[in-house]
């Protein structure tokens, strides 16, 4: 694998729902352009895209700890997921 090779980009707020859903995690990193979006495995997301799943009641900070009260780790929780 070389160093140049793209890593997968989520395109469409549906898709990012789907792939929350089965299991991954909306998180915030800093890279070396600046800070960017992922849902870890599946990969990157637009700005937009992480601010639309933010805006959704169902997609909730995962208390990760980084710094209080500001999260950059979000999961997706539905109707019968514990708080």
């Amino acid at each position: 694998m070389t160093a140049t090779k793209k890593r997968k980009q989520i395109i469409t707020v549906f898709r990012a729902v789907d792939l929350m859903r089965g299991g991954g995690t909306l998180v915030q990193l800093h890279s070396a352009s600046g800070l960017r979006w992922y849902i870890v495995p599946h990969g990157e997301v637009t700005e937009r895209i992480a601010n639309e799943l933010l805006k959704r009641p169902d997609v909730q900070p995962s208390q990760d700890g980084l710094f209080p009260g500001i999260s950059q780790t979000f999961r997706f929780r539905g109707r019968h997921d514990p708080d």
